[in-house]
């Protein structure tokens, strides 16, 4: 028989629903034509509609080796390996396929952009994806290409036609366009709650289920601890880890059943240990798709989930569409609605994030926490700090810094950075380094603003007490807008050093104002950019009062709210019990709010 023969009696195999049948034929016609690409072809097809991706991807692996000009094997190969967040892997298989002729060179070019994104190649990402949005008929693009154009120049600090970038997109989004995911936006300071709301909404429809899980019937802990669920891939050495583990240590055990369901990385860190440690049950879902996690967590009979993660990168959040526990909370990694009471019923947040006059921004009812929403471990430990030289830092000079990743500085952000240094002789801006184009941009940025480049420092990453120790030779941290500082201003004022914040509209926004609250710093938030300069200038200008806010905060550091880790846990206790309560009465959703301690 030939590879015809062999292919047709396949496929009349498994027109008849004799799946094994057909395998079996297609791997007897292997075994005579072993270098057949075309059966290795039909036996990958084959395995992925079974569900066997792994073997599948091999298949095609086989066939890329056996004919390298088969540009939808080169496809199906990406597409494999993007399903199991191998990013860059994908990228190659697509690239190889955009470089062939034929009707996937587009797509294919795509795809690979999407995949060197996802990768952490920015750079690489946005020259595929620009050359598709050339190619677009007509000159049109979709949304989700724009979006994710848009993300990687956010992420290169590439601001060159910023605005008609941003302006196609939200003509698209008026449009009923559907962005390629809701993050990037949350970035802009053009998009207010009520867009970053209808936005998200329009997101969650493309992935909602045809049918939930069985729900669960309320009340069902009443006899025995509540059980709780922790879901994301933070539970590794990540910002969202470094704020919530000492939480987690300070669980009450005899009133609440702790699980952390992972999906991400399985490292031996001290984070990984800690929560381990700290949970009852430690579930690792690395393996499983959307829809297995749904079915796994739904098997726990949790009471209630709580995502970590929400549209953020590597997220499986999509799984609480299904409903696989009896309520489900976004909480700490995303700072904004997750668009689809499907999804999530509480949004924990607190009255500066979150505050109850804007409940309406929000798919999901608000549950608020009394001080700050955001938890902090009062164990983080600072190491020796270094001296200036060994730090990078010039000897003498105020020490602006902000240890913020590149993505968040915008346009008019820097501008300001660059105003204040202007009006601040002999000081520099100390910023975390990353990616090499954008670290050059900005410096090109700073010199046509007037600022010799050599004010910016750039920090290389370091272990956490390293870095801690470090930190504490800045004199103030400027933050960004609209996204501003999270686990990074919390670092900062743990390590003593005061945040300069302006707050907007948005819940991205607020976050280091909440923060300031929560430790009893006022004076610090601002309203636009105008008295952020003004603020910061000022501050600079007048070391009596620098030291009289680091001599505040000091004595605050260990007073306050924000950084008692362990009246912390009892207050989000009390949260979780008041949307138990409410959940097993049958009211239904409704705000809530821990009161505060006199």
């Amino acid at each position: 028989m030939n590879q015809d023969a062999w292919s047709a009696l396949a496929a009349e195999y498994f027109a008849l629903g004799s799946i094994d049948s057909a395998e079996a034929a297609l791997r007897s016609g292997i075994a005579a034509i072993p270098e057949s690409a075309q059966l290795h072809f039909n036996l990958g097809h084959l395995l992925r509609s079974s569900g066997r991706d792994r073997q599948a991807e091999a298949a095609f692996e086989r066939v890329c080796t056996l004919d390298p000009l088969d540009q939808e094997a080169w496809m199906q190969l990406g597409s494999l390996r993007y399903l199991r967040a191998d990013h860059r892997a994908a990228a190659k298989a697509f690239q190889r396929a955009a470089g062939l002729a034929g009707p996937e060179q587009l797509s294919a070019l795509r795809l690979a952009g999407f995949a060197l994104a996802d990768g952490g190649l920015p750079a690489d990402a946005a020259a595929c994806l620009e050359t598709v949005v050339s190619r677009s008929v007509g000159g049109e693009a979709d949304l989700q290409l724009l979006s994710q154009l848009l993300s990687c120049r956010l992420e290169r600090c590439d601001w060159h036609d910023r605005s008609d970038l941003v302006a196609r997109c939200r003509h698209l989004l008026s449009g009923g366009g559907v962005p390629a995911e809701p993050f990037t936006f949350l970035l802009l300071g053009e998009i207010g709650p009520v867009e970053q709301l209808a936005l998200s909404a329009r997101f969650c429809q493309s992935l909602l289920p045809p049918q939930t899980l069985a729900p669960r019937q309320p009340g069902g802990a009443s006899a025995r601890r509540l059980r709780i669920g922790y879901f994301g891939d933070i539970f590794h050495e990540h910002a969202t880890s470094r704020l919530a583990t000492g939480m987690i240590e300070h669980h009450d055990h005899d009133a609440f059943d702790v699980h952390a369901f992972s999906y991400g990385p399985r490292d031996d860190g001290d984070k990984r240990r800690r929560w381990l440690a700290a949970c009852d049950a430690f579930h690792d879902l690395v393996g499983l798709d959307v829809p297995q996690t749904a079915a796994y967590i739904h098997a726990q009979e949790i009471d209630i989930l709580i995502d970590l993660n929400g549209w953020t990168g590597n997220t499986r959040s999509a799984a609480l569409a299904w409903r696989p526990a009896a309520v489900q909370i976004n909480w700490l990694g995303y700072p904004a609605t997750m668009g689809s009471r499907q999804l999530a019923d509480y949004l924990i947040g607190d009255a500066v994030v979150t505050p109850p006059e804007d409940a309406e921004h929000y798919a999901e009812t608000l549950a608020l926490m009394p001080h700050s929403y955001q938890p902090n471990d009062r164990s983080r430990v600072i190491g020796a700090i270094p001296s200036r030289r060994d730090a990078g830092l010039p000897e003498t000079g105020f020490v602006f810094s902000c240890f913020n990743r590149f993505l968040k500085i915008s346009d008019e952000v820097f501008a300001a950075w660059c105003q204040i240094l202007l009006q601040v002789p002999g000081s520099v801006l100390w910023l975390l380094d990353g990616d090499a184009g954008a670290r050059a941009r900005l410096m090109a940025c700073a010199e046509e603003h007037g600022i010799a480049a050599g004010r910016l420092i750039f920090a290389g990453h370091l272990p956490q007490e390293a870095h801690l120790a470090r930190l504490s030779l800045a004199d103030l941290v400027l933050d960004t807008f609209p996204y501003g500082a999270h686990t990074t201003a919390s670092d900062a004022l743990w390590c003593g050093v005061p945040v300069l914040t302006r707050a907007g509209a948005t819940f991205s926004s607020r976050v280091a104002a909440s923060l300031l609250q929560a430790c009893d710093m006022p004076g610090l938030v601002v309203d636009d950019f105008d008295a952020y300069v003004q603020r910061a200038v000022t501050l600079a200008r007048d070391p009596e009062a620098m030291a009289d806010r680091r001599s505040r905060l000091a004595r605050n550091r260990l007073q306050t709210p924000l950084f008692d880790t362990a009246a912390f846990a009892r207050d989000f206790e009390s949260l979780l019990r008041l949307i138990w309560s409410d959940h097993g009465s049958g009211r239904g959703t409704r705000p809530l709010m821990v009161a505060r301690e006199t």
